[in-house]
């Protein structure tokens, strides 16, 4: 997959990256599965949580195919759409106490109306580091810190031309950080959940964003762009040198204000 590799490269060359971005796929048919792709249960004997199979992939290069059977936590088999949760059950029943929200029609309402695809849609989720996945992914997930998310996000709106809208939530970043990618095609920002942090070693610094696949090409342009413009996260360096240089339509905008003017560069394409 071209696209996989040109994405992969782009980020790394823009952001520099620690580790790849990571491709996630729906499965429902299970003939498309890559012959490396590791089975936790099958295979290793093992449950994982959701956010451990995506730090297999992201920190160790591996292809990872989460089954039901195979997850260890309830938010992801909700949110995928592995299990259905209906008001009344016994499994929303359980959860409805420990949601942690004191009012009970609110946590009623809270749990109703989580991010989650058809229930028994799919049979299991499949990651891969972006940049070896043989596969179309379904959303690009990728793991950053703070800065070089504010670089991706103007890479973004070098495409877009609009700031990003996203919403949080402090716990299962897996389905409110990547369900709606895959159900309304929107760029999502969220963070390492507790699980995410004390069970795969996810750094609390970092920030998680996930790139539906419909905004693949704009994503890539978007990098590209950037690039060319020299604003990836090499160019942004702290100091505190006054009076510092600025790009030149700096200048010319405090020129029209009746301001200082002072040294100045200029950054391609503007």
């Amino acid at each position: 997959m071209e696209q996989n590799k040109r994405i992969s490269q782009a980020l790394k060359n823009t952001i520099g990256q620690r580790y790849d971005a990571m491709a996630l796929r729906m499965i429902s048919d299970e003939t498309e599965l890559p012959e490396n792709t590791v089975f936790p249960l099958r295979g290793m004997g093992q449950h994982l949580a959701l956010c451990q199979a995506f730090a297999l992939s992201r920190r160790e290069g591996k292809t990872v195919y989460m089954q039901k059977q195979d997850h260890w936590c309830w938010a992801p088999l909700i949110g995928y759409g592995m299990v259905s949760l209906e008001k009344g059950t016994s499994a929303f029943n359980e959860l409805l106490p420990v949601i942690g929200i004191s009012d009970p029609d609110a946590a009623e309402s809270f749990i109703e109306n989580m991010p989650h695809l058809p229930a028994g849609k799919y049979k299991g989720i499949l990651t891969a580091p972006l940049g070896n996945a043989d596969f179309e992914p379904d959303a690009i997930i990728i793991n950053c810190r703070n800065a070089e998310l504010r670089t991706i996000l103007m890479a973004i709106k070098t495409q877009t031309g609009t700031t990003m809208k996203t919403e949080f939530d402090a716990i299962d970043s897996c389905v409110w950080g990547i369900i709606p990618s895959l159900t309304k095609n929107e760029y999502r920002v969220s963070f390492p959940d507790p699980g995410d942090f004390t069970n795969a070693n996810t750094s609390e610094d970092d920030v998680i964003l996930s790139v539906p696949r419909a905004k693949f090409d704009e994503f890539e342009k978007g990098l590209k762009a950037l690039n060319y413009m020299g604003m990836k996260h090499s160019f942004f360096n702290t100091n505190m040198e006054f009076d510092f240089a600025r790009p030149t339509f700096y200048n010319k905008m405090f020129r029209a204000w009746g301001l200082d003017e002072g040294k100045s560069y200029t950054i391609p394409n503007l």
